[in-house]
């Protein structure tokens, strides 16, 4: 039997109804926006992506069933052990950025001809 994949979504923004980012077992893994004719979707995982993993359709629906096949695809082609470790790196990269955003400025130093450095 095959296993159900749930994916979910919420609107990118509040108010925002043309724009959603989609999560999969907590994780963020792609996004379904409306462009300017037709709806847009990608998976966004953090590792290289076939060019099969976005794409367009007319309505919501089919975009919808569209990011859901390519995501079984990409699940079911892909050691899970990989995706693990592409979450694992984007979670330190995180952490490694807040931890840059929230450090104290070091002091300024000068050089030999008085300018700050």
């Amino acid at each position: 039997m095959a296993k159900t994949i749930t994916i979910s979504s919420k609107a990118t923004w509040p108010g925002v109804k043309e724009d959603y980012v989609l999560t999969y077992e907590g994780r963020l893994i792609g996004r379904i926006r409306l462009a300017e004719a037709a709806w847009e979707w990608h998976i966004n995982v953090p590792m290289a992506m076939p060019p099969w993993a976005s794409g367009s359709a007319a309505s919501l629906g089919e975009c919808r069933a569209a990011f859901a096949m390519a995501w079984g695809r990409l699940l079911k082609g892909t050691d899970p052990g990989r995706l693990k470790r592409a979450w694992e790196l984007e979670a330190a990269a995180q952490r490694r950025l807040n931890r840059l955003e929230t450090a104290p400025e070091s002091p300024a130093t000068t050089n030999d001809a008085g300018s700050k450095v």
